[in-house]
């Protein structure tokens, strides 16, 4: 039989321990603020997997939506290129019968024509086209015609000795040829001077 000392001992013990207060709840890992993404040192995981974001998806989302803008904006230049409105009397020719058409029609009107032999894949063709539009735009009573190289017609080429492109003609409604040189952004202010020359000659 237990005496009074040790009853009274285990009786505070148990009230003492009726008393203490409970601790929180650890939080838990979804309570997290930071998602941890899944790790394997052994499989080549690396411990950054704490810094990614639940919306990695939403990054991807941005990036195609970047490169569809881009898409769109070189769409609208490349459309705008060929919406350039060019002068009136700059006409062009894809065959020898057109060819020919246009160097007849000059000879009836008495108008001098000035041609420009080009290709789409030649960067200088392309650097001197604004030159050449603004001598159309400057001499109104001159016809100017654009023959591209084609698979179509090399006969045309080959014909009239054109041997390199850009290549210019000048054309005199009472001489004929008159004119033929190679085109650069460095001649052509040449080829503008014997254009105004003929014009003078012709009208």
């Amino acid at each position: 039989m237990k005496n009074i000392a040790e009853i009274i001992t285990i009786g505070m013990a148990v009230a003492t321990t009726a008393f203490i207060p409970s601790s929180p709840p650890l939080p838990t890992s979804t309570s997290l603020p930071i998602r941890r993404a899944s790790s394997n040192r052994q499989s080549g995981g690396s411990s950054t997997g704490i810094f990614f974001r639940d919306d990695d998806v939403a990054d991807v989302d941005v990036e195609q939506n970047f490169q569809s803008k881009m898409r769109n904006i070189v769409a609208q230049r490349t459309r705008r290129r060929r919406e350039v409105v060019r002068p009136p009397n700059v006409r062009g020719a894809v065959s020898l019968e057109e060819f020919a058409d246009a160097i007849e029609e000059g000879r009836r009107e008495g108008k001098l024509v000035v041609v420009r032999f080009h290709a789409t894949w030649c960067k200088t063709c392309h650097a001197i086209r604004p030159s050449f539009d603004r001598v159309a735009s400057s001499n109104p009573q001159v016809t100017f015609v654009d023959v591209p190289v084609l698979e179509s017609n090399s006969n045309l080429h080959q014909g009239l000795g054109v041997e390199s492109i850009p290549f210019g003609h000048i054309y005199h409604p009472e001489m004929g040829l008159v004119e033929e040189m190679k085109l650069s952004r460095k001649s052509f202010s040449e080829f503008e001077d014997l254009v105004k020359m003929h014009s003078t000659t012709s009208s």
